[in-house]
């Protein structure tokens, strides 16, 4: 009984790890395309929700993709990060994301007013105006 309740337990908690990853990918690219405007984060995103969605369900099935050693790495980092000893996430996520969220506002709002917009790592430019389409900022 205990090792079928533990082998229900560790299938469910490989679902719902699975199922999150998917849909961090998804939030990534709306992130990527739609708020920061770094289009090399938006090609990792849709890069991982290619592979998960794709070719995942491909190559593996759902049941042998968790006993892969890729998928015990993926497994083993995510415990690491988000049971921490530097930082618990799983206490400070929501706080974090919130104070990571203003700022980011902030800065879409007031910081490239002062400093303009000059940055090493390629961002999607916004600003061009081309012929077919009137500007309307």
């Amino acid at each position: 009984m205990m090792g079928k309740s533990r082998s229900l337990f560790i299938k469910e908690y490989n679902n719902r790890l699975f199922n999150w990853l998917v849909a961090f990918s998804l939030v990534m690219v709306v992130v990527g395309r739609f708020i920061i405007k770094f289009f090399l984060l938006e090609i990792g995103a849709w890069v991982m929700f290619i592979f998960l969605e794709t070719y995942t369900r491909m190559f593996w099935s759902a049941e042998s993709l968790y006993y892969n050693p890729v998928w015990h790495v993926i497994v083993s980092t995510w415990e690491t990060v988000v049971y921490s000893p530097v930082i618990d996430l799983d206490r400070w996520a929501i706080p974090l994301c919130v104070v990571v969220a203003l700022f980011i506002l902030y800065w879409r709002c007031y910081g490239r007013k002062k400093h303009g917009s000059k940055w090493l790592l390629p961002l999607y430019d916004s600003h061009k105006s081309s012929p077919n389409r009137s500007r309307t900022d």
